[in-house]
């Protein structure tokens, strides 16, 4: 049945004749997390044309799942499928072993670690693990807050942070949105003026994190300003 399904798709999508120069155009979002030796999802440069429509149909269609990649391919038309997989397909093996600069910034966090944290911040929603012996802690600040309590999009100034401590370490991972945050992501990651950050135990920044995962992830979740816990935030006490 999956087979069947694929070839299907297959024929639809490759009726649109791809266009390699307006893939090019397109495929900063995907240089992100595909290109560069340090890539974190395969690389795509080399690849048969027909696998990547067929990969990437699969993906907006949900026959194929992936919390990030589905959150990219649905925004994408036959079209836009078809140049992608155009452009990609064009380039020669090892011509994605550096990025530009463009690409390398969508990865890099602009989020920097509240200095006064947790002065000023209200704790809305606990999670405890005892078999995996985690507490995780959400923290959300007054901006958010209030915004939320009146059941509007978060503003610029809002900071959601969690702490997740296992075996007593802490580990932070955090949101904000701050004017200028979105301005050079690309539409197909951009998260309207968010920006995301790990750090370490010393509130450290994770040097190995990639921005893009988590702008994918967030992505679909627009309606509630990007924020997944929006509705435990409303009901904070």
């Amino acid at each position: 049945m999956k087979k069947a399904f694929l070839a299907i798709t297959l024929v639809a999508a490759t009726a649109h004749a791809g266009d390699p120069a307006a893939g090019k155009s397109k495929s900063l979002a995907c240089q992100a997390c595909h290109a560069s030796a340090n890539a974190i999802g395969p690389h795509l440069v080399g690849q048969r044309e027909k696998y990547l429509v067929a990969q990437l149909t699969a993906f907006k269609s949900g026959e194929r799942k992936n919390d990030l990649m589905s959150a990219i391919a649905k925004q994408l038309s036959e079209a836009d499928i078809a140049d992608l997989a155009a452009y990609w397909s064009a380039q020669p093996t090892g011509s994605d072993a550096t990025i530009s600069d463009a690409a390398a910034a969508i990865a890099k966090p602009r989020m920097t670690f509240p200095k006064e944290f947790p002065k000023g911040f209200v704790l809305y929603n606990t999670e405890d693990d005892a078999e995996h012996h985690t507490s995780q802690k959400s923290y959300v600040n007054a901006t958010a807050l209030a915004a939320a309590k009146a059941g509007k999009p978060l503003p610029n100034g809002s900071i959601v942070l969690v702490v997740t401590t296992t075996n007593d370490k802490p580990a932070y991972s955090g949101m904000e949105a701050h004017a200028g945050f979105g301005k050079d992501i690309p539409p197909l990651l951009q998260n309207g003026d968010w920006s995301y950050n790990l750090w370490t135990s010393d509130r450290t920044p994770k040097t190995d994190f990639n921005e893009a995962m988590c702008l994918a992830c967030h992505k679909p979740t627009a309606a509630s300003s990007y924020v997944f816990t929006y509705d435990k935030i409303k009901k904070a006490p």
